[in-house]
């Protein structure tokens, strides 16, 4: 399989990186959650949103695999979460939406006016997309999801919930009555994290995504989700890869750069070649999502499992490669690992996707071995 990117997915990965550059607020070590309007008004001047728009709805009609260098550098740039939910909401759409759900939502996503928030989490219940108490019931929509990323900004919440014994994806407008809002306190504040609480909101059947196969649009979801959140911390671990390389070179002591110390050579060399392992698995994981692969729910759980491990490990060495100084406040390494935290225990954990790789393995080998015996 040919994993090498045209130039034009390049040119998109590198301009998106140069344009979160132009706001430094994203990477600055002040926790304060910075202003994400410019930084999103920028991004849909660029047309990010629109590339996977198909384009019959004003987009250009590209996949997962197109854009898998651009959320690399949103993750290296620590751009809002939102980012992320709404290019993954886009592919939903695309592959489950209803005719009359694409016409109401794609347009305004690929302008840039549309922004989604994904809201699937709910405290004391996993991260099974099943193992929700959220339900739809006669009198609407009621329950309460935490830690849902840049709620607060965004103009439509993608909810799970449980309706006649199935678990459900619904789209529901920030302004509905009985829609609270509530922002919390995590470990990485920049993210906008809130817990909304839905109080009998009115949800009529046009608002479930996939209605005739929910359990497709849910692993669909959680699929994407998992991807792009794998794409986003290999960025993010390969700019502490960057900084701690750059930090060996220039750094002096005994009369020499510390990179000239074995000790620091086998830290960073370790760094790259996890960084690079993790990002054959993201970009693996990135095609099998675009193509609808048979193995795609083992390919996204591995990357987002192994990706989760390698951010936290690249974050502790770079920290330590710049010695006392990258326990301080003021060079921002802990924006980095904060983001790669959060980022780690989205959409499901290390736990919880290997756990989903052996029971999709063990799935794919009791299927071979059974068309054996029928051949046989």
């Amino acid at each position: 399989m040919n994993f090498g990117f045209d130039e034009d997915q390049k040119s998109l990965g590198d301009t998106v990186a140069k344009l979160l550059v132009d706001y430094p607020a994203l990477t600055a070590p002040d926790l304060v959650r910075p202003h994400s309007d410019e930084v999103w008004r920028g991004l849909a001047e660029l047309g990010l949103f629109a590339l996977m728009v198909p384009e019959r709805f004003d987009g250009v009609g590209l996949n997962a695999v197109d854009v898998a260098l651009a959320v690399e550098a949103l993750g290296a740039g620590l751009a809002p979460p939102s980012i992320l939910s709404t290019l993954a909401v886009t592919d939903l759409l695309v592959r489950h939406g209803s005719e009359e759900q694409q016409r109401r939502h794609l347009p305004g996503i690929a302008a840039g006016t549309c922004k989604f928030a994904i809201a699937t989490l709910e405290a004391d219940q996993g991260y099974d997309p099943a193992s929700v108490s959220t339900t739809i019931g006669e009198d609407g929509l009621s329950g309460e999801k935490i830690l849902v990323a840049d709620a607060a900004d965004a103009q439509f919440f993608l909810v799970s919930a449980r309706q006649g014994g199935a678990t459900v994806l619904a789209l529901v407008d920030r302004t509905a009555a009985g829609v609270a809002v509530r922002p919390h306190d995590d470990i990485d504040p920049s993210a906008g994290s809130c817990a909304i609480r839905f109080e009998r909101v009115d949800v009529g059947s046009d608002a479930i995504i996939g209605a005739t196969a929910p359990e497709r649009a849910i692993a669909r979801l959680l699929d994407t989700c998992a991807t792009f959140a794998a794409g986003a911390l290999i960025g993010l671990s390969h700019r502490m890869l960057d900084t701690a390389v750059e930090y060996a070179r220039t750094r002096v002591q005994f009369g020499q750069p510390i990179g000239a110390f074995q000790a620091i050579k086998h830290r960073c060399a370790d760094m790259a070649v996890a960084v690079e392992a993790g990002r054959s698995a993201a970009y693996y994981a990135f095609w099998a999502v675009a193509e609808d692969a048979p193995d795609r729910a083992r390919a996204a759980s591995m990357a987002k499992a192994y990706c989760g491990e390698i951010s936290r490990q690249v974050c502790s060495e770079a920290i330590q490669v710049h010695g006392g100084m990258g326990f301080t406040w003021e060079l921002g390494l802990h924006r980095f690992l904060r983001r790669a935290k959060l980022l780690e225990h989205s959409f499901g954990d290390a736990a919880f996707h290997n756990e989903r790789v052996l029971v999709e393995t063990l799935a794919a080998t009791g299927d071979a071995a059974d068309h054996q015996l029928d051949a046989a």
